[in-house]
Order: structure tokens, then sequence, then C-alpha cells
């Protein structure tokens, strides 16, 4: 069976679940009614309310083949034609049920809410006023037709469609308060780690103007000096040397000032995007840089800052630790924006090395809603994959 509903795996965990709580409710409530119905409770409204389920069980079965290239769009449009074939048709058998498909109508916009843009929700809000006004109207209407109507037929499909619809509401209601909790903790956390990582890159860029661009001046400083006493003792030759090697100093402090700047926000990445800085720093990187870029498409500046700084940081550890001979960077778009940095280092234990440059990754990557996995062992090479959300669900 899960087999069966692996097209689902590529939605986010959450709704993925929900889906398939959605399916295993709609196959019981069939069970059920199919049960009532051999046992001898026969009776037209038993035979649509039956034919209704299934049809919303197809429109559901009907979204796996699709799922893995649209996503959650096409789930909720699928949730969305089952939810209104099993208000519209259940009400119109068994108008008794209309204050349970009223309430059904609103189900898709409540699971929509943490997965898909403004526009989407705007949409299925109306669907799920006009579904609701509309079979509640359509139970009133039809209720003068049914109203000698036996009582077991209602008794029956009620007792089979309720726990469905209950079930999915009650999920809802426990996931959006599981989901709150979380995010109150992550909201904590990440407060925490926001302080440590801005602290540990001031101290990076520190470090790195004290060790590099601060040491240059002050020996700089020193040959300006040496320069001043060769010109006053006349020996114009020995300061014009001096002069020239301050020339040369001047341009390599130059220089590294601009990697320094480059590494902090590269103007690159602003004016052209992901791939030209990918392209840029994989020609200065110390290790040979393999990238391999496909469906890609320019993501929200958030988005490609996380993934610029995260591969950046990947290669610089590379490039310090790992002993690789060469690193491949695979960068996908579709369906989402996904990267990869793989080497053929020596890799590492994390349970012995402390995951200080991890940590800033994660953080980066959690920022811009994605999520950041490492894999490594010693002797096999390390691999880092982010990933990141569609568009439309980042609103």
């Amino acid at each position: 069976m899960r087999r069966l509903l692996s097209g689902w795996d590529s939605l986010d965990p959450g709704l993925a679940h929900l889906v398939r709580l959605n399916l295993l409710a709609l196959v019981v409530s069939i069970v059920a009614l199919a049960g009532a119905y051999v046992l001898g409770f026969r009776h037209r409204s038993v035979e649509i309310d039956l034919a209704v389920m299934v049809l919303s069980l197809l429109f559901m079965l009907g979204t796996l083949p699709l799922t893995p290239r649209h996503g959650a769009p096409v789930v909720l449009i699928g949730l969305t034609l089952s939810a209104a074939a099993f208000g519209v048709g259940g009400t119109w058998a068994t108008p008794n049920l209309s204050p349970l498909t009223a309430l059904l109508m609103m189900i898709p916009m409540l699971v929509a809410i943490p997965y898909v843009s403004r526009p989407w929700l705007n949409a299925l809000g109306v669907f799920a006023v006009v579904g609701s006004a509309g079979v509640a109207a359509l139970g009133e209407w039809r209720r003068q037709d049914a109203l000698n109507e036996l009582w077991w037929v209602n008794a029956v499909v009620i007792a089979s469609s309720l726990p469905a619809v209950v079930l999915v509401v009650t999920f809802l209601v426990r996931d959006a308060y599981q989901r709150l909790s979380e995010k109150g903790d992550q909201l904590v956390e990440s407060r925490t780690l926001i302080v440590e990582v801005a602290d540990a890159a001031r101290r990076s860029i520190e470090r790195d103007l004290h060790d590099g661009a601060q040491q240059r001046l002050l020996a700089m400083s020193v040959t300006v000096e040496r320069a001043r006493k060769e010109l006053l003792a006349g020996r114009h030759e020995g300061a014009s040397r001096l002069m020239d090697q301050l020339a040369t100093d001047n341009r390599e402090v130059l220089l590294e000032l601009r990697e320094l700047a480059r590494g902090i926000y590269p103007p690159l990445l602003t004016e052209r995007g992901l791939v030209a800085a990918l392209q840029s720093t994989a020609r200065r990187s110390v290790v040979p840089v393999t990238l391999d870029i496909a469906d890609f498409t320019r993501p929200s500046r958030q988005v490609e800052a996380a993934a610029y700084f995260c591969i950046l940081e990947a290669l610089t550890n590379v490039a310090k630790h790992s002993g690789a001979t060469e690193v491949l960077v695979t960068v996908r778009g579709l369906p989402h924006l996904s990267f990869c940095v793989s080497d053929d280092g020596r890799g590492f234990d994390r349970h012995v090395v402390t995951p200080g440059g991890l940590l800033g990754m994660e953080a980066r990557v959690a920022a811009a809603g994605g999520t950041l996995h490492l894999e490594t062992e010693p002797g096999r090479g390390t691999t880092v994959r982010g990933e990141f959300p569609p568009l439309d669900a980042t609103g």
C-alpha cells in the first residue's frame, strides 16, 4: 500500500499524512456503508451516498501521478473536487447530512493554509463560503421531499459518513496546535542560534581582517617609513624600490579586501543571480569544482542568498579540511530549488567534530524555509544537501 501511495511522498510530511488519513477515512466509510447495504439496508439514498464516496476516493487517487511534478496545489484541487462531490451528492441523497457536508466544504481551505499562497487561499475561501451555503440550501430544499424518509436510512448514512469528517477535522485541529507549539520552540531556538551565528560571523571577519589586511597595512606603514628615510638620506634608488614594493602591497591588499567583501555579499549575486555567482566562485576555488545546474529559475533573494552562502561555506570547508581532489556542485530548480555539494575527501565523524559552520548553514537555510542534510563518514567524503519549498508554498 505504501508503494501505491508513493506519489504523495514528495509532499510536506504533514500534508502527506493528512491526505493518507483522508483516504483511509473514505475507505473505512465506503466499507461500512457497503457492509450495511449487503446486510439488507438497501435504499436509493444508500446507493447514491456509496457512489458519491467512491467518486470522492477516485478524485483523491487521481492526484497521485500528478503530485511529484505539481506538488501541493494538485492535491488541494483533488481534495476540493472530492469535498464538492461528497457534499453535493451526499446532501442530495440524505438532506440530514447538510450540517456535516457544510463543514466538509471548509476542509480544503483549512488544509491549504500552511502550503499555498494567498491567491490560492482566497479561492479556497470562496469555495468554502459558497459551497457550505449551497449544500445547506440544498439540504433544506431536499428535506421537503425527504420528509417521509425511513429513519434508518439517515441513521445508516450518517453513522457511516460522520467518522471520516470528524477524523479529518480532529487531525487538522491537533496538527495546527502541534505546529504552533513547534514554531514557538523553533522561534526560541532560532533567536539563540542567530545570535551565536552572528557572533561567529563577526569573529570570522575580525580574524580575516587581523590576519590579512591589517597585517599587510602595518607592513606597508613600515615600508613607508623606510622609504622616507631613504629619501632623506638621498638614496633615491632604494626609495624607488620601496615605492614599487608599496604599489605591489597596495594591489594585494585591495584584492584581499575585495575577496572579503565578496564573501560578505558578492555584487555578482545581486546583479546576475546564483548561477553567475557560483560560476565565479568555482573558478576561484582551490579544489577543482564541477557545476551541474539544470531547470534553474531565479528564486527569491532570501532563498538565493541562503543557497549561495551555504554552497560557499561547504566549498570553503572542502578546501580547508577535506583533502579532496574534486567537488561536484549540483543545483536543480524544479520542482523546487535544491542543491548538493559532494566531495571525495576524507570525511569526518559528526560525533567528534564540532559542527560550528554547519549550524550557521542550517540557520541560513531554515530562515528561508528550507532544510539542510549532511552525509559524511571517515574515508567516504562529505555531501551537503539543501532543499527549499516551492515559491507558491512560501507565499
